[in-house]
């Protein structure tokens, strides 16, 4: 079956992590989350996404540095080395947004801002807007680091 030209595993790779990511997201704004109750999982985050944005910048440094047999039969494979390639890119830029993001929404004071404006209304709005975009790229961010390391392994394996 195609789509668009495509097949449904070519979409599934290039987007299935920000569609789950977009569901997730407007699940966690139906259940009107609350942010003093996701602040501690949320702190927790830059420590894992900064720890996998190290590893993958380190790994992909030897696989393109590397001249070994292994890697230069990894190499030779183009259209996979360049999915391989392309979702570590992907990986490590969502993983340094998303620690980014993580360290912001974890440790402001949106409560301060809440009491000084006496705007409660907007800030539960926003607060929900905040912690499902959190989620939005949390989401995406398991599921292509899944597909990375599946990408690795079709890479890895002999024929």
């Amino acid at each position: 079956m195609r789509i668009f030209g495509k097949t449904f595993a070519y979409w599934k790779e290039y987007g299935g992590g920000a569609f789950l990511g977009i569901f997730f997201s407007v699940f966690i704004f139906w259940i009107n989350p609350e942010l003093s109750k996701w602040r501690n999982f949320i702190q927790e985050i830059p420590n894992i996404s900064m720890c996998v944005f190290g590893f993958l910048l380190t790994f992909l440094g030897i696989i393109l540095q590397g001249v070994s047999k292994t890697i230069e039969w990894m190499k030779s494979k183009n259209i996979l080395f360049h999915r391989f390639v392309s979702f570590n890119k992907r990986v490590v830029i969502l993983s340094f947004i998303l620690s980014i993001y993580a360290y912001f929404l974890g440790y402001f004071n949106f409560e301060w801002f809440q009491k000084l404006l006496n705007c409660s209304y907007f800030f539960e709005i926003l607060q929900k807007f905040l912690i499902s975009s959190f989620m939005f790229l949390f989401v995406w961010f398991v599921i292509d680091t899944v597909q990375f390391i599946k990408i690795f392994y079709l890479l890895i394996k002999k024929d």
